[in-house]
């Protein structure tokens, strides 16, 4: 059988469930999952999308398991292995692992007509990301973004964003505002910061009359993949709804998360038709 262990985040779980579905396609054995919480909000979310999996019981598992992360996992892609119990634990952020197999991927999903309009998306993950004080001062700024979105020949822009209003905000208002990491107080930048990065967005986008709705993560996601036009940062839930979307044209931010260095993911990398970097 093949198990994998999913951590908090439903782009984070995109990854751990897709890397354990190629593994478990290819041994045909069963997919179980272990959530980080009984009640993980991501277990009915992803299941909207229409993934198949079980949740993890001991009691179905016999005989000892091999841990599997991103350092072994092609070598678990072998024929005299089929007899062997894997876990996944890690985050399979490596788009080598993925881009040859997408159209089977996508097949896994629900199908996303695409929309016949000359429409741009943008996924803009704010939320708890205004309140890293080691990514902060690396953010793309407002102007970044606008020279981005003027690569798109498009009609509307849409905004897709964990923000619970698309208006201006106090330090107050965000500091009484909950997602689902919480951060420490030491690990954030000054209040200020945060909300004038936000505000600088409001205004900016202005110019575009942009449709802002709130919708839960499972619709967000499909909203973003029937869209021809898809803009985005460094999202792993952005990421996977433009490589599952019948998109022409998606940009995505070139230095991905620089402030990880030499940890840094290959996500901006991904040699695929119609995608563009920028900075």
């Amino acid at each position: 059988m093949i198990t994998v262990q999913f951590t908090n985040g439903f782009g984070n779980n995109l990854f751990q469930y897709n890397a354990a579905r190629l593994l478990a396609e290819f041994h045909k054995k069963p997919l179980y999952v272990i959530p980080p919480d009984p009640e993980y909000y991501g277990i009915e979310e992803l299941r909207k999308v229409g993934i198949d999996f079980e949740l993890f019981d001991e009691s179905v598992m016999t005989g000892p398991a091999v841990v599997v992360d991103e350092q072994n996992y092609r070598s678990c892609f072998r024929e005299e292995h089929g007899q062997l119990n894997f876990i996944l634990h890690g985050y399979f952020e490596d788009y080598t692992l993925f881009n040859e197999q997408l159209d089977f991927i996508k097949s896994w999903y629900v199908k996303v007509e695409k929309r016949q309009t000359k429409d741009l998306v943008i996924h803009f993950r704010a939320g708890d990301r205004l309140l890293y004080k080691n990514e902060f001062y690396m953010k793309p700024t407002i102007q970044e973004y606008i020279d981005a979105i003027e690569n798109f020949d498009f009609d509307e822009l849409h905004i897709v964003t964990d923000m619970p209003n698309w208006e201006h905000i106090t330090e107050e208002e965000l500091g009484r505002m909950k997602f689902h990491v919480d951060i420490p107080e030491d690990k954030r930048p000054p209040a200020h910061l945060s909300v004038e990065y936000f505000n600088s967005f409001v205004d900016g986008l202005k110019k575009y009359n942009p449709h802002v709705e709130q919708r839960s993560v499972s619709d967000d996601f499909n909203f973003i993949r029937s869209f021809g036009n898809i803009l985005f940062q460094h999202g792993t839930l952005g990421w996977w709804a433009a490589c599952l979307s019948e998109a022409e044209k998606v940009g995505v931010y070139g230095p991905w998360r620089p402030w990880k260095g030499e940890a840094n993911k290959n996500l901006s990398q991904i040699p695929l038709n119609g995608w563009f970097r920028w900075e």
